[in-house]
Parts: structure tokens; sequence; C-alpha cells
């Protein structure tokens, strides 16, 4: 915990002095409750509270709060999950204070940069502190540099860009857990993300389900997993984000933009003709332009399925109008676009052949959870009704016993119970608690995260460590028992760390070289090109042990929705 307390800012002096001066920071992206700014020159992302506007006391009163709580999320991604990750792929931030003014400029600097749906909220002013971080959109510092100035020296040889993608895989397998009540028994053959899609249309959220599933990523199978990218790019979401060079290049939000004014037919169209315009890969494809369907061609576009790829509220002509997705009078011809170009075919393999390296790179001891199989198939995913004509040639290929995927998809499936299994043993340990006052706190069930309890969570996936008792009988145990308390704690918290684990996001970085560099790790592609590449995680903040209640009810409700209109 020494470690993240706050830092004084001259520790940071190259970074204050970027204080000074606002305009040299750029939005970068934000979620619900915290915003991203980039400094390219010093290859830093900085991460700021977000506040609802108009909301100023209340927030002036929460200042303290706020602190302890980002000094607790750095303390849980150290103490827990970089040890559940092994080490590996969990870049640590650190605190550091910020100018009251500084906050003030950048609130009107990104409004322009922000998608409109987040516009209700803004960077917190009165929050004096921030997590610096090293930018992930960029390959890491070389290892044992012998300066910052090797590390420039090596960026200007390369000229080249880097690209960076940004994806939130969300939870890759399907529950098995016999604690779901029959009513919900749907829940082991589909999948929470696909299920949910529903209730996102339904919610206005977005204007047709996604093709994309996650059990088709996870499944360590190259051609499920190239099927799901192609899936991200055809229905991004808030799940597929891609840079170059720190700059977003593609994500939802710019896709919807592009459709709207007519210069791209559909997201897939924008994604190409954005490479096409960079000028990149344009040595390995001959097809300059996007045709519906270019690329591979599979079994299912010949049939008319259009990849798998599910077009919600268009109409049988093949023409939606823009009402229908907008709001307004306006009539507009879209495509049913059945696949990706030939430019964006060649960005997903290099990106999938990373993630194979990965995979023989970083391996696992034999007794981790193994990836999804090939009948492990969520009925909602589209793949086995497309995958007799994907790219006959990725057959050969075979990913590895280990890597992020496989590592994160561990630490997904702490939650062995489903929150139907947790809930009522919650239910139990909450009312214990409230009986009991201080037990809370001297568990630790809140932090801080080098406590017993959060050790005995973080060393759950290792060899030795001990199984606690099935559910059905902790529930008639007694908890006066610190045994039985101290088991039913520690499987709330392993669910609480699993929910973590199903919400983060994949950070890709990699870049072009003619001189590989030891130092980095490397992929080389089947035409010759060899990429250095980087993989991270990010969003790793505790999941509150109190949002059990929460999840059960949105279990509930998705499934009922998912129900009422399958």
């Amino acid at each position: 915990m020494a470690d993240n307390t706050i830092t004084d800012i001259q520790a940071f002096s190259s970074v204050s002095d970027y204080f000074k001066d606002p305009h040299q920071w750029t939005y970068r992206c934000e979620g619900a409750w915290t915003m991203v700014v980039s400094l390219n020159k010093l290859r830093t992302v900085l991460r700021l509270r977000k506040h609802e506007k108009n909301n100023s006391l209340k927030q002036l009163n929460d200042q303290g709060k706020y602190e302890q709580e980002m000094l607790r999320n750095l303390d849980f991604a150290k103490s827990v999950m970089l040890p559940l990750m092994r080490g590996r792929y969990v870049h640590l931030g650190r605190a550091i204070s910020v100018p009251e003014d500084f906050t003030l400029a950048m609130n009107e600097i990104c409004r322009e940069s922000r998608p409109e749906h987040r516009l209700n909220k803004e960077i917190d002013e009165g929050c004096h502190a921030g997590v610096l971080m090293p930018d992930l959109c960029f390959l890491p510092s070389l290892p044992q540099a012998a300066s910052t100035e090797e590390n420039y020296i090596y960026a200007m040889k390369t000229m080249n860009s880097t690209f960076s993608v940004e994806i939130k895989p969300k939870c890759g397998f399907l529950p098995t857990s016999p604690f779901i009540d029959p009513t919900r028994s749907i829940k082991y053959s589909v999948c929470s993300y696909c299920m949910l899609q529903k209730t996102k249309v339904k919610e206005g959220k977005h204007i047709r389900e996604s093709s994309y599933c996650p059990l088709d990523l996870f499944s360590g199978e190259p051609r499920r997993v190239m099927y799901a990218l192609k899936c991200l790019v055809s229905d991004p979401q808030n799940n597929f984000r891609v840079f170059c060079d720190g700059t977003g290049m593609f994500s939802e939000e710019l896709a919807q933009r592009a459709i709207q004014k007519g210069s791209a037919c559909c997201s897939q169209n924008y994604f190409e003709i954005t490479l096409q315009e960079m000028k990149v890969f344009t040595e390995s494809a001959t097809a300059p332009g996007h045709k519906c369907g270019d690329g591979i061609t599979t079994e299912c576009q010949k049939s008319g399925d259009m990849d798998g790829v599910t077009t919600e509220g268009q109409r049988e002509d093949g023409v939606t109008k823009e009402s229908d997705i907008h709001g307004d009078s306006v009539t507009r011809e879209y495509h049913n676009c059945c696949g990706v170009g030939p430019l964006t075919q060649i960005f997903l393999e290099i990106l999938l052949r990373i993630l194979i390296s990965d995979s023989k790179t970083n391996q696992i001891h034999q007794n981790q959870v193994s990836m999804s199989s090939t009948d492990t198939v969520c009925k909602k995913s589209k793949f086995c009704d497309c995958n007799n004509g994907i790219q006959s040639q990725l057959n050969c290929l075979q990913f590895g016993n280990g890597g992020v995927l496989q590592q994160l998809l561990s630490v997904q499936k702490l939650d062995d119970n489903d929150v139907e299994g947790i809930y009522p043993l919650y239910k139990n340990v909450i009312n214990h608690f409230e009986c009991n006052p201080g037990l809370r706190n001297s568990l630790g069930v809140d932090g801080p995260y080098t406590l017993p309890l959060w050790k005995t969570v973080a060393s759950s996936l290792e060899s030795n460590s001990s199984k606690t008792p099935d559910n059905i009988w902790l529930l008639n145990a007694d908890l006066n028992d610190p045994n039985n308390l101290y088991d039913a704690v520690v499987k709330i918290c392993k669910f609480a760390v699993a929910s973590t684990a199903k919400d983060c996001s994949l950070m890709v970085a990699f870049q072009k070289t003619l001189n590989k560099e030891t130092r980095l790790l490397t992929v080389e592609m089947a035409c010759g090109d060899t990429y250095h590449y980087n993989i991270d995680l990010v969003d790793l903040d505790p999941k509150e042990f109190d949002r059990v209640g929460k999840y059960f009810k949105d279990t509930v409700k998705t499934v009922e929705i998912f129900l009422e209109q399958e």
C-alpha cells in the first residue's frame, strides 16, 4: 500500500511541467465514472474522476472518500489481480496530485471529443488526484534500457505507426452451477453477454443485437477467435476500439458518425476505408475498395445469412429508414454488409497471431482451466453456421496452453457457483455482519487487500490452494464458527474478483519492425512481416462486496427479457 500513497507532484516533475499547458493533453476515452486523458509526448495517460454536473457540494464532501477509493483500487490491482494473472499483463498505476486549474481546463478541451451520451458528467474539478500510467496504446519502454534516450532513439528508428486494440471480452464461459433456478435454465446454453443484448436493444442503448459472442473469443480455436474478431468489427458497441499512435481511429461512435454522414455504409466499411486512407497493409492487399462481402466468403454468406450477423431493425428489402435508427424522417439505404474488407482481414490476422504467440510465450500449469472447447458453444453464436468457409489456412494455427485469454478465463471461473448460488450465501453473511458490528472491518472485506482474506483469494489458482465447502453446506453452517464464516466470505470475494475479470479490458499494441529488438515480444506473419507487440489489462478496479444483490436482480431481469423476446 505504501507504494500507492498520493505522490508529491514534484516526483513527476516532467509530467507536472505539462500540467501548466493543458493543451498538450488530449481526450482518450472514458467510462461511467472516470475519464482518461493522454500526453503523447511522454506516452503517459492520466485517469481522472468524473462527477454529475450541478452536484458540486456532494462531490466536495466525497473528495476524501474518492482519494481513499483510488488508493484502494491501486492496492487491489497490485495485491490481488497481479498475483492471479501470474505477475503478467497488469501494469500498476501511481497516484499523483493534480492542480485544480488543470482539471477545469481539461473539461473544456475534451468536450468536443466526448460521446454525447456521456456529457451528463464531467471531470470533478474538486478532486485533486488522479492515476498516472504509461500509455498502453504504445509499446512499453525497452526493458533494461540504459536511458529514456535509448527508447526515444529506437522509436525514431522504426518510424512505423503503432496500432493498439482495446477489447472488452466479457464473460467467456457458460455456468455449470447447480444453484441456477430451473426457470432460468437457459443460462446453461446462452451466455450472459448474448442474453443481455436483447435488454440493451429494448432499452435503446444499441440499435441492434451484437453478433459477437465471448465464448468464441475464449475458445482457443483460431477460426472461432477470428470469427469473434470479425463480429467485433461488425458490432463494436463498447467492446472494441482501435487507436493509431494514441489517436482513436475506430469505435462505435466514430463508425456511427460516418454512417450518418453517408461516408460509410456500415462499421466494416468504415474500418476498411480508414485503413485504406492511412495506406497501411496496402502492399499485402490488392483490392483497394470495400464491397459488401469482400474477403473470405462463408457458406452462410452464400445462403444469405450475412456471416451470421443479425441486423435487428433492417427490413427485408435491405433499406432501413434512418428514422428507425436516429429518430428523424430521413430515409437512407444501408448495405447488408456480409464481411470485412482485405485490409481489415490483414489487421485482424495480425491480432489473431499475436494472441496465439502470447498463448505459447506465457504458458501456465496444466492444472489450470482449459479454454472453451469446440463443443462449448453459446446457442446464440452463429459460428457453427458459418465456419465451413472461414480461412482454411487458419487450420494450421494452434493456440498454446497459456496467455492472457487463458489466464483471464481462469480468474473469471473463480465464479463457480453463479450469482444465484452466491446471493443466498451473501444474504446470510450480511445478516451475520449486522448482528456483529465491527466483524466486517476486522475481516477486511472492503480492503485493504494485503490482509489474509485477500491473500487467500489472490492465491486461489495455486495448485495447493485449499478447497472451500459447497454452498449448500455453508448455507446451513453456523457462521459464529470463524472457519465457516471465513469460507463463506472467501467465496463471495472470489465472486467479486471474477466479476472484475469479466468486465476488464484487454489492450494489444503492435508495431511493424524491420529490425527485431530482442527485448520486445515479436510475432512473424506468414508473408514475412514482423511485428513487436505488447499485451496489458486495464479497468481492474474491484467490484464492491455488496454488488451481489444488484447482480442477482440484473440476471433475473436479463433472463426474463430474453425469454419474452426469444
